[in-house]
């Protein structure tokens, strides 16, 4: 149920709150045990009776801003978990490459050696950098 709240949050004295129940579960599972009782205690919604100023255009655009707020959450989780999913893949992908390349490496290692010596003669490669004057 959404409403006008009586801290919602303990730093908002009042706000627009969307969704009560929520709210509630969230106090609940995800705040501090030594919170929740005095949290749950002043949370409360006023009655649509007792709203000041329920039907002018300051609680109207109180409304939609919270409104636009949940949207734009929204697709931020939603933009958050495409960016974990893509970067999970990627990660896979990376594992898959690095696999396949040092089975090619090891497979190929002399003729890559001799392509080395006559492409790149001078190289400062040590087979662990090319900067071996940092290790």
């Amino acid at each position: 149920m959404p409403g006008l709240a009586h801290l919602c949050h303990h730093d908002m004295h009042w706000e627009y709150c969307n969704d009560f129940d929520a709210r509630v579960k969230y106090i609940k599972n995800y705040k501090p045990k030594d919170e929740i009782e005095i949290r749950l205690k002043w949370f409360q919604l006023v009655p649509e009776s007792e709203i000041p100023g329920k039907d002018s255009k300051a609680w109207e655009a109180c409304v939609k801003a919270w409104e636009a707020c949940v949207k734009a959450w929204e697709a931020y989780n939603k933009a958050n978990m495409a960016y974990n999913e893509a970067y999970i893949a990627y990660n896979e992908a990376w594992k898959s490459h690095v696999k396949a390349g040092k089975a090619y490496v090891t497979k190929y290692k002399k003729e890559l050696d001799r392509l080395h010596d006559t492409l790149f003669p001078g190289c400062p490669w040590d087979g662990k950098t090319m900067f071996p004057e940092k290790s």
